[in-house]
Formats: C-alpha cells, sequence, structure tokens
C-alpha cells in the first residue's frame, strides 16, 4: 500500500449530532420506454390449461444455461463428428466414435421428448418435424446400428449410400443451431439492455422468416448437387471396364505373355492403388508374380524400369495375400471393389455360359474419402454460417424498419396517427426525455419516474435506502472570481462541470447536483445497506471487501461504452477513484492550453489575483448509505439523497484545504478500492484519510479504453491501477524516499513517538518542501513541542474539519 498515502487516521465521528444533507445523488438515467411483455411469457399447455409441475421442471432443464450449452456443443460435433472420424481415425478407433454418435442420439431423443412434453405449442410444429429430421439423420453416423439396417454383407455398399445420404441430411442438423443461436441472442439481449420488447407480431415474423430462410437453404443444397453430376460419386470406368474385359479375355485360348501385358496395362494406367487381385482360372500366386514383374517410368518419361508407380506411390509389395487380411486392416468404405461373376465360351466372340466364374479386385480410395469428408466439413460451416447470417441479417431489418416503428405506435395508443405526426411526436417526446434527464440528473431522473409511474406526481411517497460512493468537489476561490468575471461566470461554471461531469460519467458516475460553487456526484453500489461499507461504526476488513465482490452487482452501466455491464463494488471504486483523478488532470491542462486558459489571462482577474493565478478545486470521497426520494410538493419537486455520508464527502473536500492536497478519500472508501489502487495513496492525517499524489498531469490522461464484444458494442475495460503504465506516468518524478519517509514519520506520530516523527517528517520535507499533509502534521506535533499528550491514543478532534 505503499502507493496511497494515508493522511488521518480515524477522528471518532460524532452519533450524537447526526448531520443531514439534501444533496443529491444520481444513478441512473431516466427510461421513457414502452412497457413490454418482455421475451419471455408465461406458457400453457396445446389446449391452454397452465403447465403441470412436471411440465414446469421439463422447461427448467430445458431451458438451463448447462443444459442449452451441452447441447450446442453436441449439435455442433454431430455436424462434423463422422467427418472427423473418416479423416482422422482409423479402423480401430471407430467404435469409439460409434459409442459417441449413440450418446448423442440419446440426449436428442430425450430432448425431443422433454420438448414434447412440455413446451407449449411444439407438437406438429414447424421445429417438431426438423428435430425429427435431425435426430433420425444420425443413425448413419452410429455404425453398429446401420450395419444392421443395411446388412452386414454389403458393408461396403451400404457404407457409401449412408454418406451420401448424410451428406444431404446433415443441412438438417444445422437448423437446430439456427434456433438455439436465436434463442440465446434474443435472451441476452433482454437481460443486458433495455430495448423495444417483442411484441406478437415481432416474434411471430422472426419465426416465420427463419423458417423460410432455413428451407430455402436446405432446398438449395438438396438440389444444386443435381446440376453437379447428381448424388452419386463418380465411377472410375477405366478400372471397372478394364478389369471386365480381363475377366472375359481370362476365357480366351491366347499366350500367357499376352494376357500378363494386358494385364500389366490395367495396372499402370488405373488412379488409385491396387491393394488386392484375383482372376478366375488363373492361379493367386501367378498374379502376384505378374504384378510384381510391373515396371513403370518416371513421369517425363527419361527413366524407366522403376518398380513402383511415381504418380501414387505404390508398390507391388503393398498388395495384400487374402481378402480377410485386407478387410482386417481396412474399413469397407475405404476399398472400391471390383467384382466380375459370370464364364464364357472360347469363342472370338465370348458368349456367357452357366457357371460360378468370379474374378474380384480391391483398390485403396482412403486419400479420396478423406477429401470428400473434408469438403463436406467446410460445406457445413459455410451452409451453418449462412443460416446463421441470413436469418438475423432479415429479422434485423425488419425488426428496425417496420416492427419497432409500429410497436412504438401501438404502445402510445397512436396506432391511427399518420406517419408524419407519429415521427414527430416521437420526437417530441425523446426532447422531452432529454431535458427531462438533464433537469433532474440521471439517478433524480430515475426517482421522478418511478414517483411518476402510478400517473400522478406524489410528493409523499417514502424514500428508499441505498449504498453508494459520494464523490464532492469545490471551486476553490469562487466568489472573487465570480465578482471579476460578473456575467461570464455562468459559462465559467459551466466549463468546469463539463470537466467534472465528463470525467464522472465516464466511468460509471453519475452526476447529482450543482450547488453554486461545487458540484456533487455518485457511483451506486447497490440498494440497501452493503455490508462493512455503509455505516460509520463499519470496520471493513479485506475480507469485508472479497464478501461483497462475490456477492453484489452494481445496477448496469455502460460507462463510456456501448454496451451496459455489472461491475463489482471495488471496479466501480477503482473507477469512480480513476474519475476524479481524471477531472483534476483535466482541470490542471485546461489551465494551461484548454477552455479555462482564457479566464487566467484577463486582465481583471491577473489584476485581481497576479499572473501565476490557476483555477484549482478540491475534492473529496466517501461510501455509505443513503436514502434516495423526491421531496417538495406539487408546486415544486426534487430528487435528493439525504444522508450524513453525503456530508462527509463534503467534509472531506474541505479537508483538502487544510492538509493543502488535492483530493481526499475516507477509510471506508480506502477498503473498498482494488490493492493496485490503495498502493497510490497515502496516510495524510488522522481521520483515516487518504490522498492520491498527482506530479505530471498527463494530458489525455484515463482516457476509457474498450474491449468489442461478439455484436461489435464497445464494452469499456476495467481500471487497472496495478498494470496500467498511465498511473505511473502521473506519479513521475515521486521520490519513493520521501513516501517511506513519511509513511514512517505518521506511523510514529500515531504511535506516540514524536521525537522519531519529527525526524522522519522533517526527513520528508527537505525531499519535498511543499507537501501539504506533512507539513500540517509537523504544525501540529509543533504546537505540544513534539511531545504527545498523555492522554494520546492516535486520535485528535480537528477544528474546521
Amino acid at each position: 500500500m505503499k502507493n496511497t498515502r494515508k493522511i488521518s487516521p480515524e477522528l471518532a465521528p460524532t452519533h450524537d449530532k447526526p448531520v443531514s444533507s439534501n444533496n443529491p445523488s444520481t444513478n441512473a438515467i431516466l427510461e421513457l420506454t414502452r412497457k413490454g411483455s418482455g421475451l419471455r411469457r408465461q406458457g400453457t399447455t396445446r389446449l391452454g390449461s397452465p403447465p403441470t409441475l412436471w411440465q414446469r421442471r421439463a422447461m427448467t432443464i430445458l431451458e438451463s444455461n448447462v443444459f442449452s450449452g451441452l447441447m450446442n456443443i453436441i449439435t455442433i460435433y454431430c455436424l462434423f463428428g463422422d467427418d472427423l472420424r473418416v479423416v482422422y481415425g482409423s479402423k480401430s478407433t471407430d467404435l469409439g466414435f460409434y459409442v459417441v454418435a449413440f450418446v448423442f442420439f440419446c440426449l436428442f431423443c430425450i430432448e425431443f421428448l422433454l420438448s414434447c412434453f412440455a413446451k407449449p405449442f411444439y407438437l406438429a410444429s414447424f421445429y417438431f418435424y426438423l428435430d425429427i429430421i435431425a435426430t433420425v439423420s444420425l443413425i448413419p453416423d452410429i455404425g453398429f446400428i446401420w450395419d444392421l439396417i443395411v446388412g452386414a454383407d454389403n458393408r461396403s455398399v451400404a457404407a457409401l449410400s449412408a454418406g451420401k445420404t448424410g451428406r444431404i441430411v446433415r443441412v438438417v442438423r444445422i437448423v437446430r443451431l439456427i434456433r438455439i443461436v436465436k434463442l440465446v441472442k434474443w435472451r441476452h439481449n433482454e437481460e443486458q439492455k433495455q430495448q423495444v420488447a417483442e411484441s406478437k407480431t415481432g416474434g411471430k415474423l422472426a419465426e416465420m422468416t427463419t423458417r423460410r430462410v432455413v428451407m430455402i437453404v436446405i432446398f438449395l443444397c438438396f438440389v444444386l448437387p443435381a446440376f453437379d453430376g447428381g448424388y452419386n460419386d463418380p465411377i472410375n470406368t477405366f478400372e471397372t471396364k478394364g478389369f471386365e474385359t480381363l475377366h472375359v479375355f481370362n476365357f480366351q485360348p491366347m499366350p500367357c505373355a499376352a494376357f500378363m501385358g494386358m494385364l500389366k496395362v490395367w495396372i499402370t494406367r488405373t488412379t488409385n492403388n491396387l491393394m488386392y487381385l484375383r482372376m478366375s482360372n488363373i492361379p493367386f500366386e501367378t498374379t502376384t508374380q505378374w504384378a510384381s514383374e510391373i515396371r513403370f517410368s518416371s513421369l517425363d518419361l527419361k527413366v524407366a524400369n522403376l518398380t513402383h508407380d511415381p504418380t501414387t506411390g505404390w508398390w507391388p509389395e503393398d498388395m495384400y495375400l487374402s481378402e480377410d487380411e485386407l478387410l482386417a486392416n481396412y474399413r469397407p468404405t475405404d476399398l472400391r471393389v471390383i467384382r466380375i461373376t459370370g464364364c464364357y465360351t472360347t469363342d472370338i466372340d465370348p458368349i456367357a455360359i452357366p457357371g460360378n466364374c468370379t474374378s474380384v479386385t480391391y483398390f485403396d480410395i482412403q486419400s479420396d474419402i478423406q477429401a470428400a469428408a473434408k469438403a463436406s466439413m467446410v460445406k457445413a460451416a459455410f451452409v451453418m454460417l449462412v443460416l446463421i447470417a441470413s436469418s438475423i441479417s432479415f429479422v434485423r431489418v425488419a425488426r428496425k424498419t417496420v416492427l419497432e416503428p409500429i410497436e412504438r405506435m401501438e404502445d402510445q395508443k397512436l396506432a391511427k396517427a399518420q406517419g408524419f405526426e407519429t415521427a414527430l411526436l416521437e420526437s417530441t417526446l425523446e426532447k422531452i426525455s432529454a431535458l427531462m434527464q438533464v433537469g433532474f440528473g440521471a439517478a433524480g431522473a430515475d426517482i421522478i419516474g418511478k414517483n411518476m409511474g402510478a400517473g400522478d406526481v406524489d410528493p409523499m411517497l417514502p424514500g428508499k435506502k441505498i449504498t453508494s460512493i459520494y464523490g464532492f468537489c469545490d471551486i476553490r476561490q469562487f466568489t472573487d472570481t465570480t465578482e471579476c468575471l460578473q456575467e461570464e461566470v455562468m459559462v465559467y461554471v459551466n466549463k468546469l462541470g463539463h470537466i467534472m461531469h465528463s470525467g464522472t460519467h465516464a466511468y460509471y458516475g453519475m452526476a447529482n447536483k450543482n450547488v453554486g460553487d461545487a458540484f456533487l456526484l455518485s457511483w451506486k453500489l447497490c440498494d440497501g445497506e452493503m455490508p462493512g461499507f455503509a455505516r460509520f461504526s463499519d470496520t471493513p476488513t479485506e475480507e469485508d471487501r472479497k464478501a461483497v465482490n462475490a456477492t453484489v452487482k452494481c445496477p448496469p452501466n455502460a460507462g463510456a461504452g456501448k454496451k451496459m455491464r455489472r461491475v463489482t463494488p471495488t471496479e466501480m471504486a477503482d473507477s469512480a477513484l480513476t474519475a476524479f483523478l481524471k477531472c483534476m488532470i483535466d482541470l490542471d491542462n485546461a489551465n494551461s492550453f484548454g477552455v479555462l486558459h482564457e479566464y487566467i489571462v484577463k486582465d481583471v482577474v491577473i489584476k485581481r489575483f497576479g499572473p501565476g493565478f490557476r483555477i484549482q478545486m478540491g475534492f473529496g470521497m466517501h461510501v455509505g448509505w443513503a436514502i434516495e426520494g423526491a421531496i417538495g410538493s406539487r408546486f415544486k419537486i426534487d430528487a435528493t439523497y439525504i444522508s450524513p455520508h453525503v456530508e462527509m464527502a463534503d467534509r472531506l473536500e474541505a479537508g483538502s484545504k487544510i492538509f493543502k492536497t488535492k483530493i481526499n478519500v475516507s477509510h471506508w472508501l480506502y477498503a473498498l478500492l482494488s490493492p493496485g489502487a490503495r498502493k497510490s495513496t497515502r496516510v495524510d492525517t488522522p481521520l483515516t484519510v487518504y490522498t492520491f499524489d498527482v506530479t505530471n498531469p498527463k494530458n489525455g490522461f484515463a482516457t476509457p479504453k474498450f474491449d468489442t464484444d461478439e455484436r461489435g458494442n464497445q464494452v469499456q475495460k476495467p481500471v487497472d491501477f496495478e498494470h496500467d503504465p498511465e498511473y505511473k506516468e502521473i506519479r513521475e518524478g515521486l521520490d519513493p524516499e520521501f513516501l517511506e519517509s513519511a509513511a514512517a514519520g505518521v506511523d510514529q506520530y500515531l504511535a506516540g513517538d514524536w521525537a522519531s516523527a519529527k525526524g522522519s517528517l522533517t526527513h520528508a520535507l527537505q525531499l519535498r518542501p511543499t507537501d501539504g499533509p506533512t507539513k500540517h502534521v509537523m504544525d501540529f506535533m509543533k504546537e505540544h513541542q513534539f511531545q504527545a499528550p498523555t492522554d494520546w491514543n492516535g486520535v485528535r478532534t480537528l477544528n474546521g474539519y
């Protein structure tokens, strides 16, 4: 905690005279939006009766994030799982893929049955039939089931047929993913940001649009292959017809050398690797011997008598000696089998005669099958992308251009109005809303909006307790400045207000109240009291800070970004401190070359204050409870916060004049800061007040930083005192030895060892002669001749604080 300085131990708060304040604090933005029923509506059964207990439990399972996430993952796997098996697996791993596919098939069946049981209007709906198709389409991926359907004896033919069927129905599985994406997207929108609620018409249009997009894409996936040669894989005519010719010639009375030459030519001209060959009427050993004698030429024909095929890398030794051995090492789908059956006469024009004469050969087509599987995965990913992009795009266009204006008209009971008048009224309401927000402040607008919720303004409503961070800042030498500037003082104050309000709103805070020469800002943490950080009697610890971060989430806020999110109390505290640091530095830079420079060079100002005058402000920060509500009568009403904790922020700012610091932070807020932020503050004098030293007012400090979410919205990054170099840059030139001496001196002062404290603080003043907190403590000890009073307990009363 060496970067934050403690400037005051605890002054015991005076509880017998509580101080109240009418300073308002802001925590929300007025929303003049329509009242919608939301995306989720209570379902009923098909006959209109309320859902039963078991139906509600089933819906809870179906709508749970865990189950939805699991089914999303399973759906994506099922789109690519069988192709992954073909490309990266082997025959020995097939059973594992089949078992996984069977488990996922069972889960799809369970989801389907639960949907039929619990979802209203699901039976016989569009997605009901698509889910049936998508579930059934998983069966070809389960080998031990598909073998029973097509027959194990025809495994290779059945596998090829299943592959073609799978390529067609695979797109149906994408439909499930589209529906999940749509539901997750809309539910996320409902929870994360307020927008026009989906009406019955909007939901129906979105559903119909998605259906048509799905059907068009599926139709194209079915029809387009027909224009590219059909749904069957191309057949190697040379291999098939050539082998059939060899089988017929095998019955002719021709020299062995001539037949062997034909066989060798056929083998060398095939495009796939020959793995097994058995000819009718020729011993197997003979055909194997002939194959081993085949020689190849290089691709450029410059080298002959090669013993392997230079194109495919095939060697005669790659051939298997039996069909059983071959089928034991290869999937049937990775082999092309050519089986020719029939006996022929020895005539010049052979005639088929009865008999059991069979020739068979096998080719390795694994590389072709793997290439097809890779192409299938690319195609599935592309179709999925098209479905998602087109569905979202069409629905968004319809919603923005048609549905939202119509729904707003309906909600405002202006459905009969013409377009131009409706647009004019809508624009007028937006302007009124903006003016109310500016007039009441963000929190005030929310308070007034709730007060008017019943239709009338009622100032006699009870308030609500909240916990918030309060920041109070005061313009120094304001009375004299007002006499100098006269009418210009309004613009002068507004420019200062712009600096304060902009920095605050950029870091999740809200402008609350403008009191002439002062501004009150707030950062709402939660409704009710936050344990350990709400009362003056609280003594928060590090465990308390971790506990509230785990249990409390602040109201949604976008900061300077575009997307609202909930932050932790510690991130809110760090953001509040960063906001005031930004205001301090922006104020300093505005004096030097910004919007305030014109005032410090005015003749009347120089005459009153001298040539070295600079516009300065003091800052105080505190955290605690307050009562928010509306105060007034039917003639005038104000939104305000009433609490001694609001007044404490004012007192801390007043103390900055005593300690000659720019910012003071109470020890309650100090305890809520992150460890990285606490390292940048130091103790000042007893109240347990902390200050933050700024030695280098860097231009552009604390410009909000953003990430971009998956929808392109700007999400503001959390502040990071520990690792962000900006916080070190604004403290350049601050001697670590000074911080150590000042910290040691304050600790010795609190412990009653004032003689040692004098030495430490004297050394600190030698290193930094203008340091206000150090001089203040030294002055106080000097009044007592640097001897601690006999009743000293580390706490004293500070007049004027």
